[in-house]
């Protein structure tokens, strides 16, 4: 290994990397990548200020919607968000494109030597801990206005916590990670309020977050702002404590995440009109959430849906849409998630059910998806069972009439091979 490591192709740099720590293995601490930043970055800020997000659900909308708010208000931006669908470069975007392999190469190189000591000693650093370096290398050199964070795994000492928020928002809270985080939502709700910082705006996002994500904030004395008290949705009317006031638009995303955005972007020092919220919430998007595609003629749902809450959302959207045929569900899902709950919560919205096994060591067969389908009481005759997601999907596709509707969920993977195969 090198100080001197250097790779053309960013896939070159993503083999090495996994070569090095694959990227299911978690090692959560920041020891190791605060020793590696400071080299990086030399204590300098990655942009004027920082938006961070952590929660269980909502976290991908939130960071969509702050991002198109602050490209209608004309400031300079970047996001980091995981995981990718189709391409690492995702992770890591600037003015909502993402990073091109040219300058993520070249931070690769920055990053890894900055690993290095003087004595040539370099600290071993995880796939996370890398890519969060990534970003923020990228960040600071493209001297921006604001970075929107999203955290990964938790909070408190999730690799992207490294940074100081100048805003922090926990959205929604619920069991996830159980092997990493606990089974108990109020354990859970501090671990990821652990992104809050003494003094600075401290957002709570839901309406129904455990009281452990308060009282964490007031207790290292940031600025607590809880969600239907210090500001509220009534009438699809936004306001807060500060005597703002704004007429919430409708939305594609997931529209419960709306009033901790606005509260977070009135928190920053930067002027942002009201026209220019509104108009962000409208126009944003995201890749993978209640995402509409039309391909080969037959319409498409992508969902990344992986938990009971994500279930929960997308069992509602389905029913609150007239279709006119069948609802085909494609499903695939990595063992450490509460598929028994997500097939239960989804068990009567679905007509027809490909269920696919997933691959690798947090790997699901269809087979057991197909015994919980069973113990929910759906039929057999409505279940066949696939290899692959992309057999599965095919085959949905194949099965389809015009007035039927493909829904593809059940976790990145699922919905990633998906994007990749109509892309390409």
């Amino acid at each position: 290994m090198s100080q001197t490591l250097s790779f053309d192709h960013a896939d070159d740099w993503l083999t090495w990397l996994e070569l090095q720590h694959p990227s299911h293995e978690i090692d959560m601490g920041l020891q190791r990548i605060r020793q590696v930043s400071k080299r990086l970055l030399r204590d300098e800020p990655i942009a004027k200020q920082v938006i961070t997000v952590a929660g269980t659900n909502g976290k991908g909308s939130s960071v969509a919607f702050l991002t198109a708010i602050l490209e209608e208000a004309g400031l300079s931006y970047a996001s980091l968000t995981s995981p990718h669908f189709v391409r690492f470069n995702e992770r890591i975007q600037l003015q909502g494109e993402p990073v091109d392999d040219m300058a993520l190469c070249a931070s690769f190189e920055r990053v890894n030597r900055a690993r290095y000591d003087l004595a040539g000693v370099a600290t071993v650093l995880t796939y996370f801990e890398f890519n969060a370096l990534l970003a923020f290398d990228l960040m600071q050199r493209a001297d921006i206005d604001v970075a929107v964070l999203e955290i990964g795994l938790g909070g408190r000492l999730d690799a992207v916590n490294l940074i100081d928020a100048d805003v922090a928002v926990v959205t929604s809270i619920s069991v996830d990670h159980v092997d990493w985080l606990g089974d108990n939502v109020e354990l859970i709700g501090r671990e990821k309020a652990g992104i809050y910082r003494a003094h600075k705006p401290a957002i709570v996002g839901a309406l129904d977050c455990p009281t452990s994500v308060a009282q964490y904030a007031q207790e290292i004395n940031a600025q607590c702002m809880r969600n239907g008290v210090d500001f509220k949705v009534e009438n699809n009317t936004w306001s807060n404590t500060q005597g703002l006031c704004i007429d919430l638009p409708e939305t594609n995303l997931p529209p419960m995440n709306m009033a901790a955005v606005v509260q977070a972007i009135s928190c920053l020092s930067f002027e942002i009109k009201a026209a220019d919220i509104v108009l962000g919430l409208r126009k944003a998007r995201l890749p993978g959430r209640f995402q509409r595609l039309e391909w080969q003629g037959k319409q498409l749902i992508l969902d990344v849906a992986h938990n009971p809450q994500a279930a929960q959302n997308l069992a509602a959207t389905l029913d609150k849409e007239v279709c006119e045929g069948n609802t085909i569900a494609v499903l695939a899902m990595l063992g450490d998630k509460d598929y028994q709950q997500v097939i239960k919560v989804l068990s009567a919205s679905f007509t027809h059910w490909m269920l696919a096994s997933s691959e690798g060591v947090r790997g699901l067969s269809s087979l057991e998806l197909a015994n919980q389908l069973a113990t929910n009481g759906v039929a057999s005759n409505c279940v066949i069972e696939h290899d692959t997601p992309l057999h599965a999907f095919t085959q949905a596709v194949t099965m389809a009439s015009e007035q039927d509707r493909i829904v593809v969920f059940g976790s990145f993977v699922t919905v990633g091979a998906v994007l990749a195969l109509i892309e390409s």
